[in-house]
């Protein structure tokens, strides 16, 4: 009941609370106009591995995290689930090692490990068929996000069952808050250091809930979060795009959305 009673009450305060998270990532930046706005403003980017080009992967990309850049890399399995489309994992794996070897490594780079959405045991699966490779990425120094699917195993099983397989928990757990997303009782069962919230930024009932959850059993957790922060604002950049300058350097749509990060993003504590 003691427990329940604070549950309720740090529910309470996160709903008063627009920014939980250490790092909220502005997803949907993979183009390279977009990810250059990121680079103007020093906001968290959000990108998937198999949009972006060579010249970001090989020169953007670390210098970004030189910078002091923080990125976060989906590998696109839940446009793949979306769109029923099959993924291209060794594309995908390739992206994360040329990024992890351009930034050395840094813990500032946060990479999604391969799962299929809403499929548990096809997710634990791909963890067996690349179990060596997540791990060197975790050893590499980067942050690797490990999507808990639900299914048949509790969530805390789950985990569980990842640190076992992978011989440590020196990773971070992804909360699926889409399609097959997990509920705010399954995250109630989880204890650990790290946690991601795949698709949500915004604090409404449902992810207040979760993230109360998640802290009441390991409340000094590392918690961050991303969305799609540009689709909403599609139109507003567009708009904004046609009263930019020309500029020699520098594309007018990058203007506009770097103009869009430093009014709206969500360092400023605003809502996707």
């Amino acid at each position: 009941m003691k427990l329940n009673t604070q549950f309720q009450r740090d529910k309470a305060s996160l709903s008063m609370n627009p920014t939980p998270w250490s790092i909220a990532y502005h997803s949907g930046m993979s183009s390279q106009s977009d990810f250059r706005a990121c680079i103007n403003t020093g906001a968290p980017a959000g990108v998937v591995a198999g949009l972006l080009t060579t010249q970001q992967v090989l020169a953007a990309i670390p210098r970004y995290i030189r910078e002091g850049g923080r990125l976060f890399i989906d590998s696109g399995a839940f446009t793949a689930f979306r769109k029923a489309e099959p993924m291209d994992w060794k594309r995908v794996f390739q992206v994360y090692e040329f990024v992890i070897n351009g930034t050395d490594g840094s813990p500032n780079v946060s990479i999604v490990a391969p799962d299929v959405v809403g499929n548990q045991a096809a997710t634990f699966a791909l963890w067996k068929e690349h179990r060596d490779k997540i791990r060197s990425w975790i050893d590499s120094g980067v942050r690797v996000i490990v999507p808990l699917q639900t299914g048949p195993l509790p969530a805390d099983q789950l985990l569980h069952a990842a640190i076992e397989l992978l011989g440590t928990d020196r990773f971070c757990a992804g909360i699926p808050s889409n399609e097959a997303a997990m509920s705010p009782a399954e995250c109630s069962l989880l204890r650990h250091h790290d946690f991601h919230i795949l698709g949500r930024v915004k604090l409404n009932d449902e992810v207040a809930a979760k993230v109360a959850a998640l802290k009441a059993n390991s409340p000094d957790a590392n918690l961050t979060a991303d969305a799609n922060w540009l689709r909403s604002r599609t139109r507003k950049a567009g708009q904004l795009r046609q009263a930019m300058p020309m500029h020699m350097f520098e594309s007018r749509r990058t203007q506009a959305v770097s103009h869009l990060l430093r009014e709206e993003g969500y360092a400023l504590g605003v809502e996707a």
